[in-house]
């Protein structure tokens, strides 16, 4: 295939033969015809069976006519292998082609060219060639032109708007620059209108790399670009995709500094109060609100070899859209490496109002993603930024508890885990040594006898009044008097000592509620 930037018609190569005596003189309509090379066709032979798309044929008048066949006929088979056009040296003075060549030549738009009997053939082929090489020159420099036309716009910074206008000047159309929803968000004139859904508008995408930024669109109405034109259509796609992937990497790279700004800020590194506020200036964070981290973890999701799974690739991305669009305006969110974060500015420190915003968040993530679950913990409210460590410290722990009491897929606020908070610190081994020693008889003898003392004292536990404790157990006062006595038998004295009590309690909340 031959470059756009090679590519050019007849009637450009005509315009740079030397003579007044050079003339078109049939297939005037045909000059747009596109010519890569020139073809010296010194005989029949040659005429008839190596001559080939693209060509400039340059031959005489003798070897066109040399066959014998119908000129008709020659015509119709130049035109079937696609030739630019003939260009042929007249063999007499005041000689000219048959009128029924011409009259073809006519028919089919295929543009014939005479020279004059003083221009040898060799002069004739010479002549074509430097008018080749000169359309070509010309050409090449058009193209760097238009190339460079966009590149300076891009090199000084001008964005769409401006890359816009400039191929509105080349093509002489109307140009729309279209985003992936298929907006346009720049029309060149202002007032004109372009139906960019429209099947006869020439586009362009605009791509960088992997990335697609949406389209060009220019509309010539129905008349199709010529070759300058889709090239400044093609530069003018290049130029704008160049300038968004560089907003763009910037934008990711002030978001990567943003997003260590915070992790310091949330570890406690960030400095002095001074220099935190004047940082959230820079990023247009306002910190003197008070505020609660918030922390959205994927689910660890182990295969069945043990080996922890990546993270879904878009996951993270789709956790912060959500977050950003439920948490509001006010919230500054980032990312971490398997967790979205956020500050959030609840309305006071009752933790039903972080509870609120944690449970929309989650109800959001259950419609837009499904290829994770997602765990979400908050702290409390704290009222200055030198305070949101040990907020982010208490939302950590409330994802890390919430999924050790209940699983995955879990929404804690700090200060409603209530005894898990305590109980999440403790090994499984030293759980299962208190339970032993609180209570560890007592079960034994209910999984022996298939009783109910465990229960007895659970209930007993909770209302601290053996009347109300029979009543919930559906047995006679005397019948629970009996089976306290006999609990006490057992694991010691519990209703007259309220620390051996709060053992009893402890142990059977940790036997309902946990794996020990």
């Amino acid at each position: 295939m031959v470059p756009m930037w090679q590519a050019f018609d007849v009637g450009a190569v005509v315009d740079f033969l030397p003579g007044a005596d050079v003339a078109v003189v049939a297939g005037a309509d045909g000059m747009r015809r596109i010519v890569t090379r020139a073809h010296l066709a010194a005989t029949a032979e040659e005429l008839r069976r190596r001559v080939g798309s693209g060509d400039l044929v340059v031959t005489s008048a003798a070897t066109l006519l040399e066959s014998g066949d119908d000129p008709a006929h020659v015509v119709a088979r130049l035109d079937a292998a696609q030739v630019a056009g003939v260009a042929v040296r007249l063999e007499r003075a005041g000689e000219t082609l048959p009128d029924d060549l011409l009259a073809a030549a006519d028919r089919v738009a295929l543009p014939v060219i005479t020279f004059p009997e003083t221009t040898t053939v060799a002069d004739a082929t010479a002549a074509v060639l430097d008018a080749l090489l000169e359309a070509q020159r010309q050409r090449l420099d058009h193209v760097l032109d238009i190339h460079q036309r966009f590149t300076r716009i891009v090199l000084a910074g001008g964005g769409a708007p401006e890359i816009a206008a400039t191929l509105h000047e080349v093509v002489g159309h109307p140009v729309a620059v279209v985003d992936t929803d298929r907006r346009a968000t720049v029309v060149v004139p202002s007032d004109a209108t372009v139906d960019v859904d429209s099947a006869t508008v020439a586009r362009q995408r605009i791509r960088a790399g992997d990335v697609d930024y949406g389209e060009i669109v220019v509309d010539a109405g129905d008349l199709p670009l010529d070759a300058d034109s889709t090239i400044a259509l093609e530069r003018a796609s290049m130029g704008i995709a160049v300038r968004l992937a560089q907003a763009s990497a910037v934008a990711e790279a002030q978001e990567r500094f943003a997003a260590v700004s915070l992790e310091e800020l949330i570890s406690g590194h960030a400095g002095d109060v001074a220099e935190i506020t004047e940082r959230a200036i820079t990023f247009g964070w306002d910190l003197s609100r008070p505020r609660a981290v918030l922390l959205a973890s994927i689910d660890p999701a182990d295969d069945p070899d043990g080996r922890t799974r990546p993270v879904p690739a878009g996951a993270l991305a789709m956790i912060a859209a959500a977050a950003r669009a439920t948490l509001g305006p006010d919230a500054i969110v980032w990312t971490r490496s398997a967790t979205i974060a956020a500050l959030v500015a609840p309305a006071s420190d009752d933790p039903l109002d972080r509870r609120e915003i944690a449970q929309a968040l989650q109800r959001e993530l259950d419609v837009r993603l499904t290829s994770v679950s997602v765990s979400i913990g908050v702290g409390r409210r704290v009222d200055t930024p030198a305070a949101l460590p040990r907020s982010f410290a208490e939302a950590s722990r409330a994802v890390d508890v919430g999924r050790w009491a209940k699983g995955r897929h879990v929404t804690e606020v700090f200060d409603q885990l209530g005894l898990e908070r305590l109980l999440a610190t403790v090994p499984p081994g030293d759980l299962q040594d208190f339970v032993r020693d609180a209570i560890g008889p007592l079960l034994e003898h209910d999984a022996q006898n298939n009783g109910e003392l465990v229960d007895t004292l659970a209930v007993w536990l909770e209302t601290r009044n053996m009347a109300e404790a029979a009543r919930r157990m559906h047995v006679h006062y005397n019948t629970l008097k009996n089976r306290l006595e006999r609990i006490e038998g057992i694991v010691g004295p519990v209703v007259a000592d309220s620390a051996r009590a709060l053992e009893c309690e402890i142990a059977i909340y940790i036997t309902r509620h946990y794996e020990v």
